[in-house]
């Protein structure tokens, strides 16, 4: 180490102090990634903050007899290539002393006190107003009330316990997995109606409650404090909230991973418990409330409390399963380290890392954070829209405020303030400006290729598929099925003897008037005239019934394979008019049938350029093919249920439908021909994709957007 870098100009100022830490600050030895550490905990703010060995060594002769100047020769002697310079000193001296854990013989300032106090109040106002997800407001100390109740909750940390919440939770997810459809179903209006948004003000604290006071409890169970209890506005709805961090100065890292994991455990098991009591409940008060319970608890769990992307509890827990500490503001500095690094050219810029594995966690959480933040506060602003359109607007406008346009002016004020990156100011300005002409012509400008995916079937066709014209039983088969038929041959013959009756009725009847009308010929011409016009009645009528006996028999419509389901069942089984048997099918002829929203089907019908079909069994498979035709007007009516979700297509069933295959959307259809002779069966799937023009990735995202607002909003 040169003596340029070894001493510092400041020293003066300080070498004589005889600093000394402050009652309340108590230090920890922890272990992260094999690499010791000391966390110094500050049990007046309930801050914690994380040390080197090398820095511990010098705090632990801060004991209010030595001057800084006999620290420091202390530490140079004791720790020989590792020796701290006087500015890396003079440094961990300012932030011990930012955070108000250090006094000396000297008088203490007053003034600068009470200033960073009320900075670090402004601090924590502005870090809560920011948040488009949680603002927490402290109201009291819970400290005493826990320590006189621990002992009610000490059996809950045990294996038997454990094992029966485990058993619980997987039959609730059992059972939920059966009644998806029923627990989904028109969902955002049950949530958001007036009568159930009460009902969720009432449930809502309290099973926070229990979520908080696990986390509580937990700590006390192994020694901690808890000293802060109120009340966070999660999306506007008040529930209580208790400060665990005291969780941090636990030197076993498993006991800080079980406080972070309780509470989301207790929300876990109240939502299977709510989950079990739904199922059993007839309709009605009672079971609403268990639904809401487990609407609060679950989603409460999956997207806040039990996701780590969000600082909630598994959070905690994923930091200290990775020996992370500070797991979100360490990636968020790394990735700033990189920027000033490799970017800006810095090379004073210095970050320490235990290994390659905690880079790698760090850029990978800094960036699934950040996309994760603005993805569920657009999902909490257009869920709240499509009910509170004005509410919706302003959640948004404030997550735009909190995750974007402040951490711009936080760069913007580091950029200008740090004397390293102000001498840069130039070569940044031209970053940006690079990057941001870079970004404005590659969304606004460049062409991208534009496609649409979609699933459909293989399909014979309209032509090919066999219809019974009349009702009746199926007497014979015809036609092996399986074999190759030409177009007339007989396939199926029906028998319905009310059909038969008629026309043997209505033959009888032509022979009975036909012998009047050779009478009236010679005796009356008015008669004979009457009888002429009911005979020609009759024929008309015999004519009709003759063709419903001649569709007795089913003809194949085309040349092809006879397919029949289930024709060892169809002897003897009675079939309606216009129900369908089966196919003719011509494999060199099949086409595709695909189902498109109606987001989707604009496009389609505009422009195609080129269709390209991968059946499901080949899907590395390439086959040209091209539009047919669209089938006019939308439905609901799915023609098979491969095409629903339950059968690995993409569309929702409408719940409200028990029997008939019915999708929750109109679909519209259209017929794909397939350029090469395929063997697959009918009904096999198949991949498509949609070539369209290309248009800038500025015009897909406005129609994406477009689409997304007009399904929220029903526009």
């Amino acid at each position: 180490m040169s003596e340029k870098n070894l001493y510092s100009s400041s020293w003066y100022r300080v070498a004589g102090l005889r600093p000394v830490l402050r009652s309340h600050a108590e230090i920890h030895r922890h272990t992260f990634r094999d690499v010791p550490w000391y966390v110094l905990q500050d049990h007046s703010t309930g801050r914690f903050h994380r040390f080197t060995e090398e820095a511990y060594y010098l705090i632990g002769l801060m004991d209010g007899t030595r001057t800084l100047q006999e620290i420091w020769e202390a530490a140079c002697l004791h720790l020989g290539d590792d020796m701290p310079t006087q500015e890396e000193v003079i440094t961990l001296l300012s932030k011990l002393n930012q955070a108000d854990v250090l006094r000396s013989d000297t008088a203490p300032d007053i003034g600068n006190i009470q200033h960073r106090s009320r900075e670090d109040r402004k601090k924590q106002f502005w870090g809560r107003v920011r948040s488009p997800v949680a603002i927490r407001i402290p109201l009291f100390d819970p400290d005493r009330f826990l320590e006189r109740t621990k002992g009610i909750a000490a059996p809950l940390f045990s294996v038997p316990v454990a094992v029966l919440w485990l058993a619980t939770v997987v039959t609730a997810v059992a059972l939920a997995v059966m009644h998806w459809n029923e627990l989904t179903m028109n969902l955002a209006d049950r949530v958001l109606a007036l009568e159930n948004l009460v009902l969720l003000w009432f449930i809502y604290p309290v099973v926070k409650t229990v979520h908080e006071f696990a986390h509580a409890w937990s700590v006390k169970h192994w020694g901690g404090e808890v000293h802060e209890m109120g009340i966070m506005l999660l999306v506007f709805v008040p529930v209580p909230y208790l400060d665990a961090s005291t969780a941090s100065a636990f030197r076993d890292k498993k006991r800080r991973m079980i406080v972070g994991f309780i509470g989301i455990a207790a929300e876990m098991l109240i939502a299977s418990l709510a989950m079990i009591a739904w199922v059993n409940l007839e309709p009605g008060a009672v079971r609403a409330v268990a639904f809401n319970i487990m609407l609060i608890a679950g989603v409460s769990t999956i997207f806040f409390n039990g996701n780590p992307l969000l600082r909630f509890d598994a959070y905690y827990v994923l930091a200290d399963l990775l020996e992370i500490p500070n797991l979100g503001n360490r990636s968020n500095r790394y990735i700033g380290y990189l920027a000033q690094r490799y970017l800006i050219r810095n090379d004073e810029a210095r970050f320490t890392l235990s290994d390659g594995r905690e880079a790698a966690w760090l850029v990978a959480y800094s960036v699934a954070s950040f996309i994760y933040r603005i993805f569920i506060s657009i999902r909490i602003a257009l869920f709240v829209a499509g009910k509170f359109f004005f509410i919706g607007v302003l959640i948004a406008l404030w997550a735009l405020v909190g995750l974007v346009v402040v951490p711009f002016i936080r760069v913007i004020k580091t950029v200008v303030y740090d004397p390293e990156l102000y001498k840069r100011r130039a070569r940044i300005a031209a970053y940006v400006a690079v990057c941001v002409a870079l970004l404005v012509a590659v969304v606004f400008f460049i062409q991208v290729p534009s496609t649409t995916m979609a699933q459909g079937v293989l399909w014979p066709g309209e032509q090919a598929q066999i219809r019974a014209d009349v009702s009746g039983t199926v007497q014979k088969i015809m036609a092996l099925p399986g074999s190759p038929v030409r177009r007339g041959d007989p396939l199926v013959i029906f028998e319905n003897p009310d059909i038969e009756g008629e026309v043997r009725v209505l033959e009888a009847r032509l022979r009975e008037y036909q012998a009047l009308h050779m009478k009236a010929l010679a005796t009356d011409r008015t008669e004979e005239r009457i009888i002429r016009e009911e005979i020609a009645l009759i024929e008309r009528e015999l004519e009709v019934a003759r063709e419903r006996r001649d569709a007795l028999t089913v003809s194949s419509p085309a040349d092809g394979l006879f397919v029949l389901p289930d024709a060892e069942d169809m002897p003897g089984r009675f079939i309606r008019r216009g129900e369908e048997l089966g196919y003719v099918v011509d494999y060199g002829k099949l086409s595709v049938l695909v189902p498109v929203s109606q987001a989707q089907v604009g496009k389609i019908r505009r422009d195609v350029r080129s269709v390209t079909a991968r059946p499901a069994d080949r899907v590395f498979h390439s086959i040209s093919a091209h539009l047919v035709r669209e089938v006019p007007a939308a439905s609901t009516d799915l023609p098979t249920l491969a095409f629903a979700l339950e059968g690995g297509g993409s569309f929702a069933l409408d719940p409200r439908e028990s029997e008939a295959q019915r999708s929750f959307e109109p679909l519209f259809y259209f017929e794909v021909a397939l350029d090469e002779r395929i063997e697959n069966r009918l009904g096999a799937r198949v991949y498509l994709r949609f070539e369209h023009d290309s248009e800038t990735p500025a015009s897909q995202w406005y129609r994406t957007l477009r689409r997304v607002f007009m399904r929220t909003f029903n526009l």
